[in-house]
């Protein structure tokens, strides 16, 4: 993001911008966390537990 394309947007709101996209991204990166991020929202989550993503040893 930059001035010119967003001129309303001040440094610091710039920067607050630029942490939210990259806990967004992230959280999509790891399963677990999504799981985990909806689950602290509150959100109902179907179904209620992450599928296992672990492999077998």
């Amino acid at each position: 993001m930059n001035a010119r394309a967003h001129p309303d947007v001040d440094s610091e709101g710039a920067a607050e911008v630029k942490a939210t996209a990259q806990g967004i991204h992230r959280i999509n990166a790891n399963p677990r966390l999504r799981w985990s991020f909806l689950a602290h929202t509150g959100l109902a989550i179907h179904p209620p537990h992450p599928p296992n993503s672990r492999k077998d040893q």
